[in-house]
C-alpha cells in the first residue's frame, strides 16, 4: 500500500505527464476493448439457446453447389430414418404482409417444421408452443409473434393470444408470443408451420431446393461425425432410389456456431490481430515516455540506493507506479471501449452484426478482459524502465549518458530501440491497411455490367403474390398496372419489375439441358441463375444487348384457367406446347453454345422427367456481377413475367431523370395510387446497394487505416521525443560547433539524419513484417497479391515522411541555437 500511495503522489506531481500516459493507454486499451467486445459477442459468448453446443446446421451439397438449400422430401426422409438427433427441423425466411392496427406491414416470417421449438429449446412467453398438431395438412392457420413484433406493431396489446390477424390475406390465429430475449439467427418477426402450405409452394417436388435449411440437436453423447455418417447413409440411399433428382446430392452438417460465423470470422480475427499490434505500439510508446522520465529520476534512484534501498524494493516501487498508471488507463479505456463498441457495432456490416448474440453491452467476460489488458500493459511497459532505474549505479548518477543495448546494427540507446520497434509495428499496420485500400479500389473499379447511376429500387408487398397460384393472370396484371403508374411520372425515364436484382443477395437458379445434345449424367446437369423480368429491365439497369433483342411485351402468353389452383400437373399441361422466350447472358452463350449463334436455339429447364417449359433464345445480354466482383460474371438467363410468373414479392426498379433518392417520393405516390395500402419497403438506390455489398471489406479497411494512422502518430511522437531529448542534451556541443563555424544547414541535416537513422531500420523491418502478415490477409484481398509493390513503396515513404516531420521541429530548434547562450547555460 505504501508503494501505491507513493506512486499516487508522484503522479500528482507530474499532471501533464500522467495525463499523456493515461490518454495513450486509454486509446490502446479502449480500441482493444471495443474490438474484443465484438469478437466476444460473436465467438466466445455462448449462443442464447439451451444446449447450444449440440445444435447442428444442415444443408445439402452437390458438385455445382457446395451449400445448397434442403429439399423438403429429403428432409422428411432424414427425419423418418435418423436416430442421432433428439429433434430435427427445417426453416426458411419469407416476406409476408401482416395487417396491423396501423395498416399493412411487410414482415419476415419464418416457416418452420413442428420440431423447431423443441430443437431451439423455445417456449412461448404467452400462449402455447408450436407442435406437430400445427404442422400438418389441414391444420388451422396459426402464427407465433416475436416479442419485438408484438411491441412494435401491436403496442403490446393485452389479449393478443387467441386474436385473429390477417397474414398474406389469410385469417390466422395468434397462438403465442415468444420471449423478449429470444433471437433467431435469421431475422424473423413471426413463425408459422410449414406443412399446411407445402403443396401450394411446390415443396413436395424432390428436385426443388427452395431456401429451406435444417437445424437439429444432437442426442447426448452423439458426436457430429457420427450424426454426419448416419445422415450420409440416408443420403446415399436416396441417391439410389431417386437417381435423377438426388444423384451427387449429400447432406452437409456443421455446428450452428460455425455456420453463424461464416465469412465474418476471418475479418474479425484480423481486426483482433491489428488492434493487438496497436496495443503493443501503445505499450512501447508509454515505455519510452517512462524511460525519458527515468533520466530525470536516476539521481533519485541512486540516492535511495545509497541510503539502503534494495534493487528489489526499487523495482517493486517502479512497477507499482506502472500498474497504477495502467489501472487508470484501463478505467478510461473501458469507458472509451464501451463507447467505441457501440460505434463499431453500429457501423459494422450486417453479417458481423448478426453474429453478436446475447446482450449488446459489456458483461463479465469483457470486464475481465479489460482488467487483464490493464494488468498486461502495466507489466509490459513498466518492466524496462523499472529494471533500468532499479539498476542505477550511484557512481553514474551524475553522468548524462543514456543506457545502451547491443543490436545487429551496433550499439543503440534503449529508447532508440523502442522507437525502432514502434516504427516497425506502425509500418506493418500501414502495409496491411494499404493492401486493403488497394483491394477495395480494385473491387469498386471492377465492371458491374450495369449502369447504377440514377436508379432507385424498392419492393411492393402485394396480396396478388399470395394468390398467384390461384390466378396468375391477376398477379401479372397487378404489376403491369403499377408499371403504368410509375412510367406516367415525369421524373421516371423507365421502370421494370424483376424477381431478383444484382447486389441484393437474392438468388434463384435452375438446372437446364439442351434437347439437341446428349443428356448430362444424373447429378451433373448445369445450373444457371434465372430472372423473371418485365420488358424494360435491360434498359432500366443499363445492361447492353449483345445480340438479338430484349422482350417487347408482345410475347404470347400462356392460358391460365381462371380460378383453377396451379399444381405441377396443371403447369405441365399449360406449358406442354408453349415456348417461353429467353435472353441469356454472354457467359452462358459462350459456355453452352461456344462458336455458335445461340439465337433461335432452345433449352429446357429442370430435369427431362419434370416436363417443364422449353425456352427459346431471343437475345444475348451483357454479363453482370450479380453477387459482387469476388464471384465474377454469372451464368444467367431472363424470362418475361407475362410468360413465366413467379410467386414472390418482386423488385421494382426505376431509372430517374435526376437524383434517384428524390424521385423515391414520386414513385411511392404512383404506387399508392395503383395499390392503396400496400406496404412499400426495401427502398434503396442501386449505387448504395453496390456500396453495401462491399461494406465488410470497407469496414475492415477503415479500422485497419485508423489503427495504422494511430500507430504512425505514436511512432512519430516517439521519434520526436528521442530527437528532442538528443538536441536538449547536445545543445552545448551544438553551440560550440556553431561557434567554430558549423553551418546551420549542416546542424539541421545532422539532426534529421539522426531521426532517419531510427526510422529507416524500423521501416525496413516493418515492410518485411507486413509482407509476412499479408499471407493471413490474402483471403481478404481482391485483384492484388500480398506482395503488391506500390503498397510497400507508399507505406515506406509515408513512414519516412512522418519521421522527417517528427524531426523537423527539433532540427529547426537545433539550427537556431545561440552559441553564446548555449555556452553560458553550462
Amino acid at each position: 500500500m505504501s508503494s501505491l500511495r507513493l506512486a499516487l503522489r508522484l503522479c500528482r506531481k507530474s499532471p501533464g505527464f500522467t495525463a499523456l500516459v493515461l490518454a495513450t493507454l486509454a486509446l490502446g486499451i479502449g480500441a482493444n476493448t471495443a474490438i474484443f467486445s465484438l469478437v466476444y459477442g460473436a465467438f466466445l459468448r455462448p449462443l442464447p439457446y439451451p444446449d447450444a453446443d449440440r445444435l447442428v446446421h444442415i444443408s445439402e451439397a452437390t458438385a455445382q453447389s457446395p451449400d445448397l438449400s434442403v429439399s423438403y422430401p429429403d428432409f422428411l426422409d432424414w427425419k423418418a430414418s435418423q436416430d442421432v438427433f433428439s429433434g430435427l427441423a427445417v426453416y426458411r425466411a419469407e416476406g409476408a404482409t401482416l395487417q396491423t392496427p396501423g395498416g399493412a406491414e411487410e414482415v419476415t416470417v419464418a416457416e418452420v417444421s413442428g420440431d423447431f421449438f423443441g430443437v431451439m429449446g423455445l417456449h412461448s412467453a404467452q400462449g402455447r408452443d408450436l407442435d406437430a398438431r400445427d404442422d400438418r395438412v389441414g391444420a388451422p392457420p396459426a402464427v407465433w409473434l416475436t416479442h419485438s413484433t408484438w411491441e412494435r406493431l401491436f403496442q403490446q396489446q393485452a389479449g393478443m393470444v387467441g386474436r385473429t390477424v390477417t397474414l398474406n390475406g389469410v385469417a390466422t390465429v395468434v397462438a403465442g408470443i415468444l420471449p423478449a430475449d429470444f433471437r433467431f439467427h435469421r431475422h424473423a418477426d413471426a413463425f408459422i408451420p410449414i406443412e399446411p402450405a407445402a403443396d401450394a409452394q411446390f415443396l413436395r417436388q424432390r428436385e426443388n431446393h427452395t431456401g429451406l435449411y435444417g437445424i437439429a440437436k444432437l442426442k447426448p453423447g452423439v458426436a457430429l461425425a457420427q450424426a454426419g455418417a448416419e445422415l450420409s447413409a440416408v443420403g446415399e440411399r436416396l441417391q439410389r432410389e431417386y437417381p435423377s433428382t438426388n444423384s451427387g446430392t449429400r447432406p452437409r452438417l456443421v455446428p450452428l456456431r460455425a455456420r453463424l460465423e461464416g465469412d465474418a470470422a476471418p475479418r474479425l480475427m484480423l481486426l483482433m490481430a491489428a488492434v493487438g499490434l496497436l496495443l503493443l505500439v501503445v505499450c512501447v510508446n508509454v515505455a519510452n515516455l517512462l524511460l525519458a522520465r527515468s533520466f530525470q529520476r536516476r539521481r533519485e534512484m541512486a540516492i535511495r540506493t545509497a541510503l539502503g534501498a534494495t534493487r528489489r524494493q526499487l523495482f517493486g516501487q517502479l512497477l507499482a507506479e506502472s500498474l497504477l498508471l495502467a489501472g487508470g488507463g484501463g478505467i478510461l479505456g473501458a469507458v472509451l471501449g464501451r463507447w467505441g463498441y457501440a460505434l463499431v457495432a453500429r457501423l459494422a456490416p450486417p453479417e458481423m452484426r448478426e453474429l453478436i448474440h446475447g446482450p449488446t453491452g459489456f458483461d463479465y467476460g469483457v470486464w475481465l478482459a479489460v482488467a487483464g489488458l490493464a494488468l498486461l500493459t502495466g507489466v509490459a511497459f513498466g518492466l524496462a524502465p523499472a529494471w533500468q532505474l532499479s539498476q542505477a549505479n550511484p557512481n553514474d548518477a551524475l553522468k548524462n549518458g543514456r543506457p545502451l543495448v547491443r543490436t545487429l546494427w551496433g550499439r543503440l540507446h534503449l529508447s532508440d530501440a523502442l522507437v525502432l520497434l514502434q516504427v516497425l509495428l506502425a509500418v506493418t499496420l500501414l502495409v496491411d491497411a494499404g493492401l486493403l485500400i488497394r483491394s477495395l479500389q480494385r473491387l469498386t473499379a471492377f465492371p458491374t455490367g450495369i449502369r447504377p447511376e440514377h436508379v432507385i429500387t424498392l419492393r411492393v408487398s402485394s396480396p396478388a403474390a399470395a394468390a398467384m397460384t390461384k390466378d396468375p393472370g391477376a398477379f401479372i396484371r397487378f404489376h403491369e398496372t403499377l408499371l403504368a403508374q410509375a412510367k406516367g411520372r415525369g421524373d421516371i425515364l423507365s421502370a421494370a419489375f424483376a424477381s431478383s436484382l444484382p447486389y441484393t443477395g437474392n438468388q434463384s437458379s435452375n438446372s437446364f439441358f439442351r434437347p439437341d445434345r446428349p443428356l448430362p449424367a444424373p447429378g451433373h446437369f448445369p445450373e444457371s441463375n434465372v430472372h423473371v423480368v418485365t420488358p424494360d429491365y435491360f434498359k432500366t439497369l443499363g445492361i447492353p444487348l449483345v445480340r438479338g433483342a430484349a422482350f417487347d411485351g408482345n410475347e404470347p402468353r400462356p392460358a391460365f384457367p381462371p380460378g383453377q389452383p396451379l399444381t405441377m400437373a396443371s403447369l405441365r399441361k399449360i406449358y406442354a406446347n408453349f415456348t417461353v422466350s429467353a435472353v441469356i447472358s454472354r457467359k452462358m452463350a459462350d459456355r453452352f453454345w461456344p462458336g455458335e449463334n445461340p439465337l433461335g436455339k432452345t433449352f429446357q429447364i429442370g430435369l427431362p422427367e419434370m416436363s417443364l417449359p422449353q425456352l427459346k433464345i431471343v437475345g444475348v445480354a451483357g454479363d453482370t456481377t450479380q453477387f459482387g466482383a469476388e464471384r465474377g460474371d454469372q451464368v444467367e438467363f431472363y424470362v418475361p413475367l407475362a410468360q413465366l410468373p413467379e410467386a414472390m414479392t418482386l423488385h421494382l426498379i426505376a431509372r430517374t431523370r435526376e437524383d434517384p433518392a428524390a424521385a423515391a417520393a414520386s414513385l411511392r405516390e404512383a404506387i399508392h395510387q395503383a395499390a392503396p395500402g400496400e406496404p412499400i419497403f426495401d427502398v434503396e438506390t442501386m449505387t448504395q446497394r453496390i456500396s453495401d455489398f462491399s461494406s465488410g471489406r470497407r469496414f475492415s479497411m477503415e479500422l485497419f487505416l485508423f489503427f495504422a494512422a494511430t500507430a504512425l502518430v505514436l511512432a512519430s511522437t516517439g521519434i520526436y521525443g528521442v530527437v528532442a531529448f538528443l538536441v536538449g542534451q547536445r545543445s552545448r556541443e551544438i553551440g560550440i560547433r556553431m561557434a567554430l563555424g558549423a553551418r546551420r544547414s549542416g546542424v539541421l541535416l545532422d539532426v534529421l539524419a539522426r531521426g532517419l537513422k531510427l526510422a529507416l531500420p524500423g521501416a525496413g523491418l516493418g515492410l518485411v513484417a507486413g509482407w509476412a502478415g499479408s499471407r493471413a490477409l490474402q483471403s481478404q484481398l481482391f485483384g492484388i497479391s500480398g506482395g503488391d509493390a506500390p503498397t510497400y513503396l507508399a507505406s515506406g515513404l509515408l513512414a519516412l515522411a512522418a519521421a522527417l516531420i517528427a524531426c523537423a521541429m527539433p532540427a529547426l530548434r537545433a539550427s537556431r541555437i545561440d552559441p553564446a547562450q548555449a555556452l553560458r547555460s553550462e
